[in-house]
């Protein structure tokens, strides 16, 4: 670096980020909003440009520079320096410890890279299709999923509702369905269920509901599931079986955060502004 951060060699993406957290509430309105977006994308930020990022806020390109500059960064060129330093490198690595993975492990390894090599195999075949056509075009998404996997489902529901309006958690359990009383129009919507084995009793009973009513159906699930194709408009099934002590859940989670993007993808207009809407909520109330 030629200046800026040019005395400080090893300053981290991590010391950056939290002196401009620290900041933030002091800082002009204009630099607050380039600062926010920057706390906000910073594994992203590398396929940014200043005139990018200007454009999304709406804000003066020189405004993201002299907002770096206020922290002691040149511009985004020494910024992105900052992040190359930091995603170059994740933990110590090999070089650094000495160590080799064991023949397990590579083993272990390879079977969790195969299982994401599968989701990505079927990215453009039908089911992700279906898949993304339906949670796309449908007035009203619901989520669930139950058991270990009712977590993911919950976050998934809160992601997707940031690419795109009225997508909703669904309990099962604690509501008992009562979003779908005197539904006018069910073929509007769409149930995206999240199953894996040991297969949830109540996952085919719903699955059955929804398709009796009308209602799209969409299912992510492992390999080894039974039920789903009779049923669902649209199936992905993620391979689990990898090694581990209990079925993996990588093959899920990068399903179900592909299907988000896809979905974000396919109206970028509305996925944008209600992440900049968020974003400034999120603001307003000091999360970040």
């Amino acid at each position: 670096m030629s200046q800026g951060f040019a005395s400080y060699s090893d300053v981290s993406l991590e010391e950056l980020a939290a002196k401009i957290e620290a900041e933030l509430p002091d800082l002009p309105k204009q630099e607050a909003k380039v600062a926010q977006y920057f706390l906000l994308n910073l594994d992203s930020l590398s396929f940014e440009t200043g005139s990018s990022i200007a454009t999304k806020i709406g804000v003066a390109e020189i405004t993201v520079g002299r907002m770096l500059r206020r922290f002691g960064c040149a511009g985004m060129k020494e910024f992105k320096q900052i992040l190359r330093r930091r995603y170059a490198v994740v933990g110590p690595g090999r070089a650094a410890t000495g160590t080799e993975l064991s023949p397990a492990w590579r083993d272990q390894l390879s079977a969790e890279m195969a299982a994401l090599q599968s989701v990505y195999d079927q990215l453009e075949g039908p089911g992700f299709r279906t898949a993304v056509s339906m949670l796309s075009a449908r007035d009203e998404i619901f989520v669930t999923g139950f058991q270990t996997v009712r977590g993911l489902a919950e976050d998934t529901a809160r992601r997707m509702s940031l690419a795109r309006p009225s997508v909703r958690f669904l309990s099962a359990h604690d509501g008992m369905l009562s979003e779908w009383i005197e539904d006018s129009a069910p073929e509007a919507s769409c149930l995206l269920l999240i199953d894996v084995v040991p297969y949830a009793a109540e996952s085919q009973i719903i699955a059955q509901m929804a398709k009796d009513q009308g209602r799209s159906l969409v299912v992510v699930t492992d390999e080894y599931c039974h039920w789903a194709a009779a049923v669902a408009d649209a199936t992905i099934n993620a391979p689990s079986s990898t090694g581990l002590f209990l079925e993996s859940t990588l093959g899920l989670y990068a399903t179900l955060a592909l299907l988000t993007h896809q979905v974000a993808d396919t109206t970028p207009e509305t996925a944008n502004g209600r992440l900049k809407q968020w974003k400034m909520a999120a603001h307003k109330l000091r999360l970040f």
